[in-house]
């Protein structure tokens, strides 16, 4: 059994801190983040156990902020988005940016294990993916109207993207049977999608 951390204040985490958390995502391409003890993830990060106590409580706290770093660097992206969409002017690539951004160095074992053993740290990923499908719903009925996209139907457009975005991603059955990555799909899938839609 391992050493329970002593609750203390914690150090505030710095750039450092962000670096060697991020850096361990592409070794959990294929981990059980169920069987990860607080041993194993201070010997994948290469930092003593009682160096990462110095910044975190919890295993789930690890994963929280792994997770909130990666999303707010995906916000930057969604705002650039957002004022695209606003001025029509919008290029499929904006979207593709923005997710594989989010999947780099990520699996869709990786999401689905973290949807299963930290909730919390989903939740934030969720929060930011509907926030994402919002606004392209805007979009998507922003295009029709201005007759820059074919006039088909906002709502199966929508679908389309939540089944995507909230279901595929996370289907590591689907990547298990095809030589396709997660980026690669993400590629594939924007460039169907706008070629199609495009006048």
């Amino acid at each position: 059994m391992g050493r329970k951390s002593i609750l203390k204040n914690r150090k505030e985490k710095n750039k450092k801190v962000e670096q060697w958390t991020q850096a361990i995502l592409p070794k959990l391409k294929k981990t059980d983040l169920g069987e990860l003890t607080m041993d194993d993830l201070a010997s994948l990060m290469k930092k003593s156990k009682s160096t990462i106590y110095q910044y975190f409580t919890t295993k789930e706290e690890i994963f929280e902020y792994i997770t909130q770093v990666r999303i707010d660097k995906l916000y930057m992206y969604k705002n650039e988005l957002t004022e695209e969409i606003l001025r029509l002017d919008y290029r499929c690539e904006a979207l593709g940016r923005i997710l594989i951004e989010g999947a780099k160095d990520v699996s869709s074992f990786f999401l689905r294990q973290l949807k299963e053993h930290y909730p919390s740290s989903w939740r934030i990923i969720e929060e930011f993916l509907f926030g994402l499908l919002e606004d392209l719903k805007q979009f998507y009925i922003l295009g029709i109207e201005s007759n820059l996209f074919k006039p088909v139907s906002s709502e199966l457009l929508i679908k389309l993207d939540e089944y995507f975005i909230m279901q595929l991603i996370t289907d590591d059955n689907f990547f298990s049977q095809t030589e396709e990555t997660l980026e690669s799909i993400i590629k594939n899938y924007m460039f169907l999608k706008f070629e199609g839609l495009m006048k």
